[in-house]
């Protein structure tokens, strides 16, 4: 049974921070502030800094936090983001994480570097599911791939194109060398890593001591029609940082998108995902789905980010924290504690049902107050647009007008 005085998911955080193996969870977690976590500790700064404005007297006396994505449904905005070797935290790996997410209905992104296989994921749980997939060299891995999520029943394919580059500033300076890395892993079966890529027989399959280096790095826009021929799967794109990508992917015919940096992972210099939020939103326009991850920590982060624009949130993280905890007892009690939160947030700020959140809930820090500003410009014209009093030319011109101020 998971600890009650576990009441928040920092709470989660520091416990799994005395059960996990220390080196492990610094290269993986680290902690605001420290060398190589910069752009991870802007994302939790974004989130801390960027208020909520309460309303009252509203009569929100219940609250409705479901909503949808993709078309399916989920009972509150959240799902749950690829990560990698979930057996890192408990043997149940990904198995129990699918559990978990199917009991508090949400979604579970399985990685292709999960530790139990596409099949056995879908297996132990009635779903629904995403597949996460970095695009290789090799196009006859990538399809082989992609069919084993479609025969296995996965709901979406997410492409992960924001981790091509790596710095091994964190490796190095938190002794996460080879020989360490296979010492504090003890934990995973041999036979579990990579497990989505044994029995291949083909060429071109990554291995644990080659992994990176199969990654496609040439992958570009004009690739994504090669996807779109092979596979009928909601398409999401995950790692978008401007706006002038998000344009791309709804250019590009995408159904969905991540504002990520990767957990800041990737690059230390990047911005945080909250803050690119609103230009993401804005640069796509209407008929593309929008999510974020990186620093949800709250109930209330889930807010300031519907209200900014998002769908829905992904966590990474915090999925670890409660596996390492208590499997998926400790998964579900993190779900649980999110959902707790964000109904109260919804609660205090008057609001009914969280698919009307709008920027006029949160106040931004004062550099962000124009992109805000923009994102209610935009909801405008589009409300316009929808009840007839401006053609679809009209739209597009003042649309474009406005997204010159991103």
């Amino acid at each position: 049974m998971t600890d009650q005085h576990l009441l928040t998911v920092a709470d989660f955080e520091a416990r799994s921070r005395e059960v996990m193996p220390r080196q492990l969870f610094d290269v993986l977690f680290g902690a605001p502030g420290v060398p190589g976590f910069e752009a991870e500790t802007r994302n939790l700064e974004a989130f801390r800094d960027t208020r909520l404005r309460p309303r009252v007297m509203t009569g929100a006396s219940s609250r409705k936090m479901d909503t949808a994505v993709l078309g399916q449904s989920i009972s509150m905005p959240v799902v749950l983001a690829p990560a990698g070797y979930h057996q890192r935290a408990h043997p149940a790996g990904e198995l129990a994480s699918a559990r978990a997410a199917h009991a508090e209905g949400t979604i579970l992104t399985v990685s292709t570097a999960s530790t139990f296989s596409i099949e056995e994921v879908a297996a132990a749980s009635p779903g629904p599911l995403w597949f996460q997939l970095y695009m290789f060299k090799s196009r006859a891995v990538d399809e082989r791939l992609i069919r084993r999520a479609e025969e296995s029943g996965y709901k979406a394919l997410m492409i992960t194109v924001d981790h091509h580059g790596r710095s091994r500033e964190r490796e190095i300076r938190y002794d996460f060398g080879r020989t360490t890395e296979h010492r504090i892993l003890h934990s995973i079966d041999p036979e579990r890593v990579l497990t989505n890529f044994a029995g291949m027989d083909m060429d071109g399959v990554p291995t644990a001591d080659a992994y990176r280096e199969h990654f496609d790095q040439g992958f570009q826009w004009s690739d994504i029609a090669w996807v779109r021929k092979i596979t009928s799967l909601p398409l999401i794109i995950k790692g978008i940082q401007t706006g002038e990508d998000a344009r791309l992917c709804s250019e590009h015919g995408v159904d969905a998108f991540v504002v990520s940096n990767h957990g800041g992972h990737a690059l230390p210099e990047a911005r945080a995902t909250l803050e690119v939020l609103p230009e993401a939103v804005a640069a796509a326009g209407r008929g593309i789905e929008v999510y974020m991850d990186g620093g949800v920590r709250r109930g209330g982060d889930i807010l300031k980010a519907v209200a900014l624009g998002a769908t829905c949130v992904l966590i990474g993280r915090p999925i670890f924290w409660g596996l390492a905890i208590d499997g998926e007892a400790g998964l579900r009690s993190v779900l649980q504690i999110l959902r707790a939160e964000l109904d109260s947030a919804m609660s205090l700020c008057g609001l009914d049902d969280i698919r009307r959140a709008d920027a006029r809930l949160v106040a931004p820090p004062p550099g962000w107050r124009g992109q805000g500003e923009l994102v209610a410009r935009l909801e405008t014209l589009s409300k316009l647009a929808a009840a007839g009093r401006l053609t679809d030319a009209e739209f597009e011109a003042a649309k474009s007008m406005l997204l010159t101020e991103v």
